[in-house]
């Protein structure tokens, strides 16, 4: 067999290989073989000199040619035309078949060479027709794809975000459609990593699968096809749910904006107040090209618009900033004022919260806008900033489960707390259903297991999860008067989280019912849902 390990390190995994075969072969017999079918690749040079000492203790002579010191998404095996690499018609294309065995840990999270990135992304950023993330361990798996041979095989210890989340999903879609997939368990836990991992083994083939296995289970992939996601978590129990109707039929979510400076502009509400400690205005600052450049993603600006920025630069053009000096002392403004809006950042709290923080918003929001604008390139866009104001739903990004409140209309969004909000001509009503939903155990088992099981809980995890539809009219009034129950009390100061008796009551509403009721797009709330929900 012809082996690889593209991401090689100090050689745990090829002396562990070794270590079989020497028991099986000759010295001279084994080192004929390295020579012609081990091949290895490692970006780290300390972690290359930690190999070849580990190399010359097992009594092996010199590294062969094959292993080399390099970036893997650089490299092609040795007998290959290395100047084709980043050509259209490379073996990208068409992909190279070189190797029988591809095993090792790629790295996850790590960074790519800014030179070749933006070519990685071409070569591996789609794979049919869907959108694959351009992050380390999803492009290894891909690039070593493309060297296996027809039936060869891949064993990689891998993080479990593979499974479920959404930024994977074309990622899943293209491993299922062309190979057979085995997922395992590994037993204890890793040092170097508080991230969770698993076994990916595949076997590369000509057709699709008409199953994966998962942990020892057998699941359909056109069961896996049910979920938004293409979700790996997938079982016969929650496959039930997914009858095709999700959050996204009713709700568009969104995140919010990321201010880049929360110090400048934010102020925290105590007792109905805030302290302004800054007086802020414009100012006029030149254009140069070094400070455009020093703004651009990675440092980069096409030819033409270098030459835009120089002409501008010649005229002596500007552009508007921000300037802000302390005030001493700061003044003390009472909430609600007209030059701040409340800003929706996370809180513990579910169902609903007083307003705790407000953003410096006068002239509506120009004065952050501007101080966007004029920094780094990641900080102009404005997240959510169409549903600014609007009446929705909340939660916290990073949570263990939704945390959803009722957001109230007039809030600036900020990106630590998603948001979702009725689709035109959906009920206001849908926004108290799917409120309840949320809240609820069973779909906090859906979220996370089946939708993202990690902790986080973006908007189109959120989009993605079923909408109950096998809940019947008689329940869905009584959620809908008991979601709103719940929001006035909690107006009123009563403490609620999850455990409490009134809001574990939203599980039998929303609990697993044989008929399927399709939702409409817009659904009246009937007059005695209220009196429902207290009889119940």
């Amino acid at each position: 067999m012809r082996i690889l390990e593209p991401s090689l390190g100090d050689g745990s995994f090829v002396f562990a290989l070794l270590e079989v075969l020497q028991k099986k072969h000759s010295q001279s017999e084994l080192i004929s073989w390295i020579n012609e079918n081990l091949y290895g690749v490692e970006f780290d040079a300390r972690m290359m000199e930690r190999f070849v000492k580990k190399w010359q203790a097992h009594g092996l002579g010199e590294v062969p040619k094959n292993i080399e010191l390099g970036d893997f998404f650089r490299w092609l095996p040795p007998q290959c035309d290395r100047k084709v690499l980043f050509h259209p018609r490379s073996y990208f294309a068409s992909p190279l078949e070189y190797f029988d065995l591809i095993i090792g840990n790629p790295p996850f999270g790590g960074s790519f060479d800014p030179q070749i990135q933006d070519k990685l992304d071409a070569m591996y950023g789609t794979r049919n027709g869907m959108k694959i993330k351009k992050e380390t361990y999803s492009f290894f798996l891909l690039k070593c794809l493309d060297f296996l041979k027809s039936g060869g095989q891949l064993c990689f210890i891998c993080s479990d975000t593979l499974l479920t989340i959404s930024t994977m999903r074309g990622l899943r879609h293209h491993l299922q459609e062309n190979c057979d997939v085995n997922i395992e368990a590994i037993p204890g836990e890793f040092e170097e990593t508080a991230q969770n991992m698993v076994l990916i083994k595949l076997r590369k083939k000509n057709k699709k699968s008409s199953h994966i296995k998962i942990f020892g289970d057998k699941i359909k992939t056109e069961t896996i096809k049910t979920t938004p996601n293409l979700s790996w978590r997938i079982n016969n129990d929650y496959a039930r749910y997914f009858s095709g109707h999700t959050l996204g039929d009713q709700f568009v979510a969104t995140s919010g904006m990321t201010i880049g400076n929360n110090k400048l502009f934010l102020r925290k509400i105590i007792n109905g107040w805030i302290e302004e400690p800054y007086q802020f205005s414009y100012a006029q600052e030149p254009i140069t090209l070094a400070g455009e450049i020093e703004r651009a993603r990675l440092g980069r600006i096409s030819a033409v618009r270098q030459e835009t920025i120089r002409d501008r630069e010649k005229r002596g053009d500007t552009r508007r900033i921000i300037r802000w000096e302390l005030r001493k002392p700061p003044l003390r403004l009472s909430m609600p004022h007209n030059h701040y809006r409340f800003y929706s950042k996370a809180t513990p709290a579910i169902l609903y919260a007083d307003p705790q923080w407000a953003i410096f918003w006068k002239e509506e929001g120009n004065y952050v806008y501007t101080f966007k604008k004029s920094g780094n390139w990641y900080l102009h866009g404005v997240g959510g900033k169409n549903y600014f104001g609007r009446e929705g739903m909340t939660w916290n990004l990073i949570a263990s489960r939704m945390r959803t409140r009722w957001l109230p209309p007039g809030y600036i969004l900020d990106s630590g707390a998603p948001c979702a909000f009725p689709r035109p001509g959906v009920s206001q009503d849908e926004l108290f259903f799917v409120m309840g939903w949320t809240l609820t155990d069973l779909c906090t088992e859906i979220l996370k297991n089946v939708i993202n099981h990690t902790r986080n809980i973006q908007g189109k995890d959120f989009e993605r999860l079923p909408y109950p539809v096998w809940v019947g009219p008689e329940s869905k009034a009584g959620a809908i008067g008991l979601v709103k129950s719940l929001i006035q009390d909690s107006r009123t100061g009563l403490t609620l989280n999850h455990d409490h008796p009134r809001v574990k009551k939203l599980d039998k509403f929303y609990a697993y019912q044989t008929k399927i009721h399709a939702p409409k797009k817009a659904l009246q709330f009937p007059k005695n849902a209220v009196q429902t929900a207290l009889n119940f």
